[in-house]
């Protein structure tokens, strides 16, 4: 049975179950049940989803609704709930009320289906579009179809050549009048949707404005040397996402409000000889324009008239920007365009090695580019999110599917991480399994994993000799052609008359995990997990050099039993990082580094505090790196590659921003993460204002957390500095708490054990300011988190007698902590309202 036999099957079992006549008379849990698979919502949504999706989003969409979970939830003004419901509160005032409206509703959109009355489903709003179309498509007459089994309008549109602006009831009629006769109505939805699909494209409006930010001799330029030209802090993240778009984006090209071409970045973002902080990135022309008058036909964000930079185009504006713009600019269709951009980029036109624009003066060989390396440190107070940023930041740059890497870059990975850190006596043992058992030590030491540890351990070392004192330390005592006394342990090795090496003893047992090591690798990537190319370490005062860089470590040598020590030089976790970096010059590394602020800077880098700069990188190019330095301990050669971001963050209020080492603020850019307490999203940033529209509904009204900690940080503020703020982070665990009587309880705890002992901390129990920042000084004494008293002289008395002599302290204030407050909701309220 094909595919589409299954679902016309599945339907007509749907129509047994669930007739037209039925609807009427369906009680609630036939319409919805928690864990059932024969209701009717689940049958709409979930079995037949294949046949036009509607899943996702609030189960509200369903008017009312069985509920999962059984905990109180307080009805809202649009929302109402009960214990085992969910529904619209408009409906009615209870879930049986709500039901029966909209098993009316249902009865209604089913019956105008079945007449084949688009205009009718059209204009019935009491379900939502999505919703009241599927359930149509299912009650339609099939021999006589009107309704394709898409509900949304943008993949209409594509198909239609119409716009996504356009009616459902329009776009669905316009698309059947296009179903080839002999067709059935789900194989049309198909090529409706797979059309959709060819032309679902993801693409950037890109604008060298107009003078005076280009002139038109520049813009000449850039199009002449094919580069696309933005600077990086241009506004709402463009400049970042510039930068950061991958390789490949489409993306079309206008000069003020004049299209000019459509493009492909074929390099990554670089340093543009515009000026400081302009980018450039090269691209190949797909479509050179066919007209380059002005573009009037609408001001959105994507059009040339739109007032951005750079901006994607919408889904659903696709169909639009088709027929305005590709058709009568560029003479294409979004079905060719993705044709032409499925052909591959030519790999020499990718990277940084192409020539300059013309308005680039060429450099002397001497003079190199600066790399495009980060140098970065988050600060800001405690709470603003700097690891969650930085989580964010690693997840999307610095980590890669295994299954998105070829095999090879998996192979060079795993010798990287795990065989590169083997002990000499490992490396051998490794390489002579993987050679069969048996080799000569030429053949060894010529293998990719003794090279790699060679590079790991430092190249100016004699390797044959290496491997030869390694080979005989580690042969079995009862060894006729190795005379050396001294042995170590394991003893896996023997050689034969001819110079030959060969496992002996109980080799298989002690080089067990070395076996399933090679083994893993002769039978390639398996891994379904992520590829990790970072490091994290943590600054703190006995944090140094050794660690970092690198320096000598104790191990175990001779007679293990005797305790014998012997030294030997480690790579710290810089260098280590830098080493797998440079097995990888095109991909991106990050050496992370926590409470950076905490450390010894110039202890930590040493010598390599000078060549972290940009411009002292090796470019990995294969040319010699600017500046190498000789390392203490190894006496190596070191630099490091352009390749590795250091990435760092600093809780301001552990050590203020202006006294960190002078080195390291000139040498990397400061990024200030504050307590977000803005009033609304920014649409281009699903993470920002976290605490927007967040309440905790109680007994006399409404706590606004946002406004609560908005009046605290500017009491903060005022009476300390901006680098003491208290970040949303403390209180954003409030929305995974249910709202009423548990979020408050919530709310209590966080001020009771985190706030307030945090503002004890920053004023040193002054305590005088503290209540000046919760506001108690404007509170009822009820209310007050920290209330204040006179200090009577009878008090004195009391403790010291009368002839104390401390009549100059009778007017001194005492302050108390009221632990009633924190459960009384007016003690929060009054932090940013007048009780009075």
């Amino acid at each position: 049975m094909s595919d589409f036999q299954e679902q016309y099957a599945l339907w007509d079992e749907f129509l047994t179950i669930w007739p037209a006549s039925r609807l009427a008379t369906m009680t609630l849990d036939e319409y919805t049940q928690a864990g059932s698979k024969e209701s009717f919502t689940y049958w709409i949504e979930s079995r037949m989803d294949e046949m036009g999706s509607i899943w996702g989003g609030s189960a509200f969409k369903f008017g009312v609704f069985s509920r999962k979970d059984t905990e109180v939830r307080e009805s809202a003004e649009s929302r109402s709930y009960s214990d085992t419901h969910g529904w619209y509160s408009a409906l009615g005032a209870t879930a049986e009320e709500a039901f029966e409206k909209v098993r009316g509703y249902v009865g209604q959109i089913a019956a105008l289906a079945a007449n084949g009355d688009l205009d009718g489903i059209e204009a019935f709003d009491h379900l939502g579009e999505a919703i009241k179309w599927k359930i149509a498509f299912h009650y339609q007459n099939r021999q006589q179809p009107v309704i394709v089994d898409i509900f949304k309008r943008a993949p209409l549109a594509a198909f239609t050549g119409g716009a996504a602006s356009q009616s459902m009831a329009a776009l669905q009629q316009a698309a059947l009048a296009q179903r080839p006769e002999g067709v059935g109505i789900l194989e049309f939805g198909r090529q409706v949707w797979e059309a959709w699909s060819q032309k679902n494209l993801a693409i950037w409006k890109l604008s060298h404005g107009n003078p005076p930010n280009f002139t038109d001799a520049e813009r000449q330029q850039y199009l002449d040397g094919q580069w696309a030209v933005m600077h990086r802090d241009t506004g709402k993240e463009q400049g970042k996402k510039f930068a950061e778009a991958p390789l490949g984006t489409l993306f079309f090209l206008c000069h003020g409000n004049s299209p000019q071409r459509i493009g492909q970045f074929t390099s990554n973002a670089m340093p543009c000889a515009k000026g400081d902080g302009w980018l450039q990135r090269s691209y190949r022309v797909l479509k050179p324009a066919t007209r380059t008058d002005r573009y009037t036909a609408n001001s959105k964000y994507w059009s040339p008239q739109g007032n951005t930079t750079f901006w994607q185009v919408g889904a659903d504006d696709l169909p639009e920007f088709e027929s305005t713009l590709l058709k009568e600019y560029f003479g294409t269709d979004l079905a060719e365009l993705a044709t032409l951009a499925g052909e591959p980029i030519e790999a020499a036109s990718i990277g940084t090695g192409l020539a300059p624009p013309p308005s680039v003066p060429a450099q002397p060989a001497a003079s190199k580019p600066v790399a495009t390396c980060i140098n970065r440190i988050y600060y800001g107070p405690p709470g603003t999110g700097k690891t969650y940023t930085l989580m964010q930041l690693l997840k999307r740059d610095y980590e890669q599917a295994a299954a998105m890497i070829s095999p090879e870059e998996w192979r060079n990975q795993i010798i990287a991480e795990k065989i590169a850190v083997l002990k000499w006596w490992e490396g051998a043992a490794a390489a002579l399994y993987d050679l069969g058992g048996k080799a000569k030590v030429a053949d060894i030491a010529e293998h990719r994993f003794i090279q790699a540890i060679t590079a790991a351990n430092g190249s100016n070392r004699n390797v044959r000799q290496t491997l030869w004192r390694t080979l005989q330390n580690h042969t079995v005592d009862e060894s006729i052609t190795v005379k050396m006394k001294k042995r170590l342990s394991p003893a896996v090795f023997d050689k034969a008359a001819d110079s030959v090496w060969q496992f002996a003893g109980d080799w298989r047992d002690d080089c067990a995990d070395l076996i399933a090591l090679v083994d893993q690798l002769k039978r390639g990537q398996q891994d379904a997990g992520a590829v990790q190319r970072y490091s994290f370490v943590t600054f703190h005062q006995s944090y140094g050099y050794e660690e970092f860089v690198e320096g000598l470590r104790p191990i175990l040598a001779g007679d293990a039993d005797a305790g014998e020590v012997a030294y030997e030089i480690r790579p710290g976790a810089f260098k280590e990082l830098c080493r797998k970096a440079r097995q990888a010059p095109d991909q991106r590394f990050a050496m992370v580094i926590d409470e950076i602020n905490r450390g010894n800077i110039s202890k930590i880098f040493g010598e390599l505090i000078t060549l972290i700069e940009a411009d002292k990188r090796d470019p990995l190019d294969g040319s010699a790196p600017p500046v190498e330095v000789v390392l203490a301990y190894s006496g190596e050669k070191f630099s490091v590659p352009a390749n590795v971001d250091i990435i760092g963050t600093m809780n301001t209020a552990d050590r203020s921003l202006a006294l960190l080492d002078t080195a390291l603020r000139r040498r990397f850019d400061f990024v200030p993460l504050l307590p977000d307490t803005r009033e609304e999203k920014d649409a281009d940033d699903p993470h920002s204002a976290p605490l927007a529209g967040l309440v905790v509904t109680t007994s006399i009204g409404a706590i606004d957390v946002r406004q609560m900690l908005e009046r605290i940080n500017e009491r903060i503020e005022a009476l300390y500095d901006r680098d003491h703020c208290i970040g949303h982070a403390y209180l954003t665990t409030l929305a995974d708490v249910d709202d009423g009587e548990a979020r408050f309880e919530k709310l209590a705890d966080i001020f009771r054990d985190r706030i307030v002992p945090l503002l004890e901390e920053y004023f040193f129990e002054d305590w005088r300011k503290i209540r000046l920042v919760l506001g108690d000084n404007q509170k009822p004494q009820a209310a007050q988190f920290i209330t204040e008293s006179d200090a009577h002289e009878q008090d004195l008395n009391d403790l010291f007698g009368n002839d104390h002599g401390l009549d100059s302290y009778a007017t001194q204030r005492r302050y108390q902590s009221q632990p009633s407050a924190f459960a009384n909701p007016a003690a929060y309220r009054g932090i940013y309202l007048s009780l009075a």
